[in-house]
C-alpha cells in the first residue's frame, strides 16, 4: 500500500554513510527501472534524473522513485551524528512507501515532480527489510511502468534494466555504498558540477525497457600464446595487414574506443587510438581477458573480437549490438546449436558474474553466457554456418583455399 504524503522534511541520503547489507538471494529483475547511483555527494544524481524526465514526459507516463535504505540502530540516532533529519524516526515498521505530492521546492521527490514525473514514490527501507521494501514499490509501481530510481544499496538486490554510477569530477573515492555496487555499473557518469557527460537523449524506453544509446567499446581479445600457430598469429598479414590490425579496422566503426586484451609478458604492436589492457592474472584465458576489460570500459555494451577472426561481418555485428539492448550478452549460434563466444557482445553489468567465475577457476566465456541473460543471433540468417579463425597453419591454409589465393604471409606450418 502506497501512503499519500503531502509535507515531509528534506530528503535524506543515509544510505551514503551504511555499508550495503549481506543478502545472498537472487536480485529482482526490474523490466521498466532506471537506477541512478552515486559515488559521494554532489554528484549531480537528482539533476541528472530530473534532465531524463523533463526529456520524456512529454510522451512517456513516468515515474519517479526515491529510495533512502536507513541502517540498523540508527532509529534513536543518525548514522550521521546529531539529531539528523529525522526520516530514521519517521517510521515504525521495516519500511514505509509514500507518494509525494509538495513540500519544499529544493525537495528531491518535488524536483522530480516539477521535471515533470507522473507521480514521485519514496521507499524508507531499514537494511534488513530491503528486499520486502523493494518488491513493495515493484508492486506500487505496476509491470511495464517506467521509472527513475535513485539508489545505490537497491542495485544490491535489484536488477535494472540499467544502472548509471555517477561520479562528481575530481572526487578521490567511492563511499561505502558505491564501492558495493560499482562494478554492476553499466556506465560511470562524470559530472563536472554543470553538467554531465552523458546525453539524456542517449537514454529512451523502447518497449518498455530501458536502453542507452551510446557507441560500444570494442574489445579485441590478443592476449593468447599463438601455441597451436607456432608463431605470433597478431602479426599474421591478411591482404597485406596484420590479423590484429585488421581485426582492429573492422571493429573501430562501431565503437567509442577500442581496448586491446594482452599479456603483459608479450604486449602486442597495436595501432593509434587503441589502449591496451593487460590481464590481471596472464594465462587465465579469454574470460580473464574480457573481465579485465569490461573493469577499464567506460561503456555499457563492449563487442568483443578476438584478433583472430580474418573476416568481421558487419551486418551481424549491428544485429548483435542491437540484440544486446535487452538483455546482458548477444551471441551468434549455429543451427547445431554452436555458439561464437569470441564474437559477441557482453554488458559491462557482467563484471561481477565474470569475476566469480574467475575466482571458481573457469577461464572460458561459456559459462558466463550460461550465466547470462543472453540472446542468440542464427550464424545461417548471415549466410555462414561458423567464423573462420586462425588458431593453425592448417586454418590459414584452408582459409586461402575457401578465398582461393594465397595463404596469408607469415604460414610458418609445413607445406
Amino acid at each position: 500500500m502506497v501512503e499519500p504524503r503531502h509535507r515531509s522534511s528534506p530528503t535524506p541520503s543515509c544510505e551514503e554513510d551504511a555499508p550495503p547489507p549481506e543478502d545472498a538471494g537472487p536480485r529482482i529483475r526490474a523490466p521498466g527501472l532506471l537506477l541512478l547511483g552515486a559515488a559521494g555527494r554532489n554528484a549531480g544524481k537528482t539533476a541528472l534524473a530530473c534532465r531524463i524526465l523533463q526529456r520524456l514526459s512529454a510522451r512517456l507516463a513516468v515515474t519517479g522513485v526515491k529510495i533512502t535504505t536507513v541502517g540498523e540502530g540508527s532509529a534513536r540516532e543518525c548514522p550521521r551524528g546529531g539529531e539528523g533529519c529525522g526520516v530514521c524516526r519517521s517510521f515504525d515498521g521495516p519500511f514505509l512507501l509514500t507518494e509525494e505530492r509538495d513540500g519544499p521546492p529544493e525537495k528531491d521527490t518535488v524536483r522530480m515532480l516539477r521535471a515533470g514525473a507522473r507521480r514521485v514514490l519514496w521507499l524508507r527501507v531499514h537494511r534488513h527489510a530491503l528486499r520486502a521494501g523493494i518488491r513493495a514499490l515493484l508492486e506500487a509501481l505496476g509491470p511495464g511502468t517506467p521509472a527513475v530510481a535513485e539508489s545505490n544499496t537497491a542495485r544490491t538486490v535489484l536488477d535494472p534494466d540499467l544502472f548509471l554510477m555517477l561520479r562528481r569530477d575530481g572526487a578521490p573515492a567511492f563511499k561505502a555504498t558505491a564501492r558495493a555496487v560499482r562494478d554492476f555499473a553499466d556506465r560511470t557518469v562524470v559530472f563536472d558540477g554543470t553538467g554531465h557527460d552523458l546525453d539524456p537523449r542517449a537514454l529512451d524506453v523502447v518497449a518498455g525497457r530501458w536502453r542507452l544509446d551510446e557507441p560500444p567499446t570494442a574489445i579485441v581479445l590478443a592476449g593468447g600464446g599463438s601455441r597451436r600457430m607456432g608463431f605470433d598469429k597478431r602479426s599474421l598479414a591478411v591482404d597485406g595487414v596484420p590479423l590484429l590490425e585488421r581485426v582492429v579496422r573492422s571493429v573501430r566503426p562501431f565503437a567509442r574506443e577500442v581496448l586491446i586484451a594482452a599479456n603483459p609478458a608479450d604486449p602486442p604492436h597495436v595501432a593509434p587510438g587503441t589502449r591496451t589492457v593487460f590481464d590481471r592474472a596472464p594465462g587465465r584465458g579469454p574470460l580473464m581477458g574480457v573481465a579485465s576489460c569490461l573493469a577499464a570500459s567506460t561503456g555499457d555494451r563492449n563487442l568483443v573480437a578476438a584478433c583472430d577472426l580474418p573476416d568481421v561481418p558487419a551486418p551481424l555485428v549491428r544485429r548483435l549490438l542491437e540484440e544486446a539492448f535487452t538483455g546482458d550478452a548477444a551471441v551468434p549460434r549455429a543451427a547445431n546449436g554452436n555458439i561464437e563466444p569470441l564474437l559477441a557482445v557482453y554488458r559491462r553489468r557482467l563484471l561481477p558474474d565474470a569475476q566469480r567465475l574467475l575466482a571458481a577457476g573457469e577461464g572460458g566465456l561459456r559459462p558466463l553466457l550460461a550465466a547470462a541473460e543472453t540472446r542468440f543471433v542464427p550464424l545461417e540468417e548471415y549466410g555462414t554456418s561458423a567464423l573462420p579463425n586462425l588458431n593453425t597453419p592448417e586454418d590459414v591454409r584452408a582459409y586461402a583455399a575457401r578465398r582461393g589465393g594465397p595463404p596469408p604471409d607469415g604460414d610458418a606450418g609445413p607445406g
